[in-house]
């Protein structure tokens, strides 16, 4: 009788049984596929970092004989490091990569080094994580850099060192734990150790550098092990510890993060519509369950009757989403699996199936809870045709005959918005939910593409900028550099204004001189303008700016002193204002314009064009043409450069989210006005008896969606622009930024979007209508 029962339930309600398969399937499969990312992103990163034995410490330094002997002597007393290795390496500028016609150059914000294949620590992978090896004559890519300069295999680069150069045969693509990440501006290049050694031969000893790898003695060694250095008198080209290198990882958890969230804002739209949908069917049922107590059926038979049905619409809805899950996994993990070597076996499966599994648990629980008006249900209801025998007053709110102007149609909607407003809580918390799942991500791509996003990374905001050069240099060299490119400009008659970011070795010393750390220092010159938190930029000598997080980690406050050793020099700093970055875990520091150092570890040369904003784009790109030798880049460009594939991944992200949630938002309000119609009808039939027509009972149905659609965008929007904000700000706390503000795009998030949404629901409202012409006058009569 019951199998019955619910095919004729099945077959009358199409359209909501539809509905709420769809929202299953959808559910299922977003939480499938995102559990299953996160996993195997969270566990691949912690194993591949792992399994290259990646050094709790690495540092470049230059190769010399005092300096290497200093730091062997250093490392076999020092209690942290219970191992240690060096390689020598050869730095490479973009310029030093001569690559083939038709691909890009090396970016020159990327840092380069020509290296042998390591074989004890930092190890490297091949394409299918086999033990990677180079012949004479062939060199090895990591996969981003193949992937931003468009190489192939068996493209030939010419690599010029000093005064010699050689061609080699790209052949292999390797992963790299150490340096493979996109958001760590450092790449090796690998090749052969004949061909190394042929190169190496042809340079000066004290031209090499060498890379210094420290094993601690736990796991967690390598900030001991850097602060232990920190307290040293070398000098060092850059430092890496284990813990950033896992953090440089970071923007593949938080898309995978990002997907679960979204997953569970889609359970919840789910679970409003369940809740609908079932208290909805009671309340047309309740002539049949007062029937069905009055010959002798329990509460729990009842309600097994109905949760019967909701059972194999989410079997259903979980077994389609699991299958749907399983390539949508991979393909989210395709790009993932190009340079982290993932987990082998069926956990991640697993993960998906048990994900599943929770979500048809919860889903048949929520329905129990939602189905407590059976037991409010008697015989009695039979009687009264489900009618409980309540009376209401008619609304005093707002009168049709006092409003001359009004139409009628949106005279019923406006009525039936302010006097049945908990009736559309469903409809309302969905379009707010479905408005913010779209404009937070919005919010996010616009804030990390705007230029003013370049000053988290602790350079100024400008209109173009230079390929960035790193090796020890003579401050005084680069001004002349600076004097001549502006000369050249100025005879190109190119109306530009340059300044000079100088990346400074310093080191912080504590108070007691147990906590110190190296630390960039960071100087434009002339002084240009920078973000701060609060206070001023440093002007005089003496003074400087900290980050937050420093000033946090170090209990130091805007007036207070602090100790740089720049130079082989320590000074007293007064600190002036704070500010934030993402690079270096959020350590820097800014020092003041009157600070005059004697060389530099790295600079870049920012440029700003004297010209309307709609001209920038043309002279930028002339500029680029006669200048193609310094690589100029425009701030979106160089934040490519910086974030590699995030940008991307968060594009595809929005798409998908976008359509997922149009597809939602028309179901569910195709749901709701067809269960709404299905209640009035004898409403309607009294309307059509008074001469109201078709289009006029249409016009109600969409309007008064309408209305609640407007309320629920605007709140949606200001949910997203809020709520979004201090969330995403978590997220980007662990990189550094303490105070996180989105740049929000109006015609976007005001216009488009919510056009686009308004769209959706005037579609499905009206698609939603056709039933009113099957109802007739007499249907005001029926039962």
């Amino acid at each position: 009788m019951f199998l019955k029962i619910l095919k004729k339930d099945l077959k009358r309600k199409k359209v909501m049984n539809m509905v709420l398969l769809v929202l299953m399937i959808l559910a299922s499969t977003l939480v499938a596929s995102s559990t299953n990312l996160m996993y195997s992103t969270t566990t691949a990163i912690g194993s591949f970092i792992s399994h290259s034995k990646v050094a709790d410490y690495n540092i470049s330094i230059a190769n010399t004989e005092e300096n290497n002997r200093s730091l062997a002597a250093w490392a076999k007393k020092e209690k942290s490091v219970d191992s240690y290795s060096s390689q020598l390496q050869i730095g490479l500028l973009s310029k030093d990569i001569i690559v083939p016609k038709g691909r890009k150059s090396v970016s020159g914000n990327t840092g380069l080094v020509l290296a042998m294949v390591p074989d004890q620590v930092n190890l490297v992978f091949g394409e299918k994580d086999e033990v990677f090896s180079m012949e004479v004559g062939e060199v090895g890519l990591p996969i981003s850099l193949m992937n931003t300069t468009g190489l192939k295999l068996g493209d030939e680069l010419k690599i010029q060192v000093g005064k010699s150069s050689k061609t080699f045969t790209i052949t292999k693509v390797f992963k790299d734990a150490y340096m493979g990440s996109d958001l760590l501006g450092l790449k090796r290049l690998l090749i052969s150790s004949k061909d190394f050694t042929d190169l190496q031969s042809a340079l000066p000893e004290e031209s090499l550098t060498r890379l210094w790898s420290f094993m601690g003695t736990n796991d967690e060694e390598g900030r001991a092990i850097a602060k232990a250095f920190s307290k040293q008198d070398i000098s060092l080209n850059f430092g890496v510890e284990k813990e950033l290198v896992k953090k440089s990882y970071m923007t593949d958890q938080i898309i995978s993060a990002m997907l679960f969230v979204i997953s569970l804002f889609l359970i919840f739209i789910a679970f409003l519509t369940l809740r609908f949908t079932i208290v909805s069917t009671l309340q047309d049922e309740y002539k049949e369950i007062g029937v069905m107590k009055a010959i002798g059926f329990r509460n729990a038979a009842i309600k097994q009757l109905y949760l019967t049905k909701y059972l194999g619409l989410a079997l259903a809805g979980g077994a389609i989403g699991l299958g749907v899950s399983i390539p949508l996994s991979n393909l989210m993990s395709q790009k993932i699996s190009q340079y982290i070597i993932l987990p082998g076996g069926s956990t991640g499966l697993m993960v998906s199936i048990c994900s599943t599994i929770a979500v048809i648990a919860v889903t048949l629980l929520f329905c129990t809870l939602c189905m407590r008006k059976i037991n409010q249900a008697s015989a009695i209801d039979a009687i009264r045709q489900g009618q409980t025998g309540e009376r209401f007053k008619a609304s005093r709110k707002i009168h049709l005959h006092k409003s001359k102007f009004m139409h009628p149609a949106l005279f019923l909607a406006l009525s039936d918005v302010l006097n049945r407003m908990k009736s559309y809580t469903a409809l309302i918390l969905t379009f707010i939910l479905s408005t913010a799942i779209i404009i937070i991500p919005v919010n996010l791509m616009n804030t990390i593409v705007t230029p003013k996003f370049i000053g988290y990374f602790g350079t100024v905001q400008a209109d173009f900028y230079t390929k960035s050069e790193v090796g020890d240099k003579k401050v005084s060299e680069i001004q002349a550099e600076l004097a001549r490119m502006t000369r050249e400009f100025l005879d190109h008659n190119f109306p530009v204004t340059l300044s000079v970011d100088y990346s400074i070795n310093s080191k912080y010393i504590s108070d007691n001189g147990e906590d110190n750390m190296r630390i960039t220092a960071m100087k434009s010159e002339p002084a240009a303008a920078f973000q701060y938190l609060d206070g001023v930029a440093p002007k005089l000598a003496n003074e400087i700016a900290i980050t937050s997080i420093m000033a946090d980690k170090y209990d130091k406050r805007i007036g207070d002193s602090i100790i740089f050793e720049i130079g082989g020099k320590q000074d007293t700093f007064l600190i002036t204002g704070l500010l934030q970055t993402i690079t270096n875990e959020g350590y820097l520091v800014r020092l003041g314009d009157d600070y005059s150092p004697s060389n530099a570890a790295a600079y870049q040369i920012a440029g700003n064009i004297n010209a309307p904003d709609g001209q920038k784009a043309r002279i930028l790109a002339d500029m680029k043409q006669d200048f193609s030798e310094l690589d100029l880049k425009s701030a979106t460009d160089l934040l490519g450069d910086v974030t590699g594939g995030f940008m991307g991944q968060l594009k595809s992200i929005i798409l998908l989210l976008t359509v997922i949630v149009c597809v939602i938002t028309f179901f569910i309000t195709s749901l709701f006005v067809r269960l709404l119609i299905t209640k009035e009808v004898q409403g309607i039939a009294v309307m059509k008896s008074l001469g109201f027509q078709n289009s006029i009972i249409r016009l109600w149905q969409v309007l008064r969606i309408l209305m609640l659609l407007v309320g629920s965008i605007i709140l949606g929007v200001i949910t997203a622009n809020i709520l979004g904000e201090r969330l995403i700000g978590i997220i980007f706390r662990m990189f550094g930024l303490t105070r996180m503000n989105f740049n929000i795009v109006p015609l976007q998030v005001y216009l488009l979007y919510p056009l686009l949404i308004l769209i959706v629901v005037v579609l499905a409202v009206y698609t939603s209508c056709g039933q009113i012409k099957k109802i007739q006058i007499w249907n005001m009569n029926e039962e």
